[in-house]
Formats: C-alpha cells, structure tokens, sequence
C-alpha cells in the first residue's frame, strides 16, 4: 500500500472498500518494515511517531513491500567489505551486496535479520557427484543413469518437482 496517497486521519479512522481499517495495515507494514511488535494504538502521540517515521521512511524512496534481504538494525550501514567506500543500507541493498556480505564478512548470515529461503536448486548447487548419488538414491534414480553430474542434478531437480 502507498501510504503517501493517505493523509493522516484516513490512515487513522478510515477503512478500505473491504471494511478493513487502514490503521491495521498500517501498522502490519511499519511491523515488518522496522521490525517492531510492541505498538500502542490507543496513544495518539505513538500513533503520530509511527505515522511520521514511516511517511519518512517513504519519502526517502524506500518501500513498503517485503525485502529478499534486510540487515539487522545494528548493521544497517556496513561497509561493503573492509575499506570500501559503499555502506549498505536496507535502503539501497540488492542481491549482490548481500551475496558480497555473506561470502566476506565474519558475521556473514548472521548479519541479516532477513534472509531469503534456499531452494532445491541452490542446496544441489556445488554438490559433488557422490553427494549428488546418495540423493539421487534417497528419492528412487539409479545414479548409473546418469553420465555426469549435471545430469543428475537436473534429473533431482524434475524428480522433485513431481513429488
């Protein structure tokens, strides 16, 4: 939702087509946005600080819309990797400073309050073929079918599909 087409007492007081009050998905969206869980909706005065922080949040071209990838609060800001001018934000992080985040950092994953899920496809990514074997054995492929290890990977892949 873009919260910038709201004015504040709609925001506050008014529902969608649905019925569904405004204040609730607004709160929903500064929930996952800053990651915090302990509203007071009853205080207008805590109301107004939510609605201010988030329309500058906004306003600063950010998103409402759920993140891939987004840092711990203590961490928004690190450099991209030891003296590198690039501070990553969860303003302005993208797939390949994360990736660059996990792979140099000592904190790697750990410095990431959201993380995408790993896919079928990045677990089998880098697998030898003995590993791809036991696997292929575990859901019903006879491993000798298969001439090398892309194969078999592909043949994993389409044998999970259809599970």
């Amino acid at each position: 939702m873009n919260w910038l087409e709201f004015d504040k007492d709609t925001i506050f007081k008014g529902k969608d087509a649905d019925g569904n009050r405004y204040l609730n998905q607004f709160l929903r969206d500064y929930e996952r946005i800053f990651n915090i869980t302990d509203f007071n909706a009853g205080c207008e005065k805590c109301l107004n600080d939510y609605y201010t922080k988030l329309i500058t949040h906004l306003e600063m071209g950010n998103t409402t819309k759920p993140r891939e990838y987004q840092l711990k609060p203590k961490y928004n800001g690190i450099p991209l990797g030891f003296g590198s001018p690039i501070l990553v934000t969860n303003a302005n992080i993208t797939k390949k400073y994360a990736e660059a985040l996990i792979k140099n950092h000592p904190r790697g994953e750990d410095l990431f309050h959201v993380l995408p899920e790993a896919t079928n496809e990045d677990l089998l990514k880098g697998l030898k073929r003995g590993e791809l074997d036991e696997i292929a054995k575990e859901i019903g492929l006879n491993p000798e079918d298969y001439s090398n290890a892309e194969l078999i990977t592909a043949a994993i892949k389409e044998a999970q599909k259809q599970a």
